[in-house]
């Protein structure tokens, strides 16, 4: 999975939040998270593997939930129903 597959992933899911007339903080947080993913100079999935699913966090714009979302994406190949 490419960083810019997992940047699509948060893009689609900011896009359904703003659907739903959703918070728009959580909004922009999905957002925020996509664009940090789409500047890593490495693969995400190598990240992941080798400094674990909290470097996520270390990332400008990903906060704790939204790493354990994309860490588990990574892992199971599925993005949690509840956009949360």
């Amino acid at each position: 999975m490419t960083n810019t597959d997992i940047a699509s992933c948060l893009q689609e899911q900011a896009r359904l939040l703003r659907q739903r007339s959703d918070n728009l903080y959580r909004v922009k947080a999905y957002r925020q998270a996509a664009a940090a993913v789409l500047r890593l100079e490495e693969p995400i999935e190598v990240l992941v593997h080798d400094r674990g699913p909290l470097a996520l966090e270390q990332l400008p714009g990903i906060g704790k939930r939204l790493a354990t979302k994309i860490a588990r994406y990574l892992e199971t190949g599925q993005w949690e129903s509840s956009p949360n």
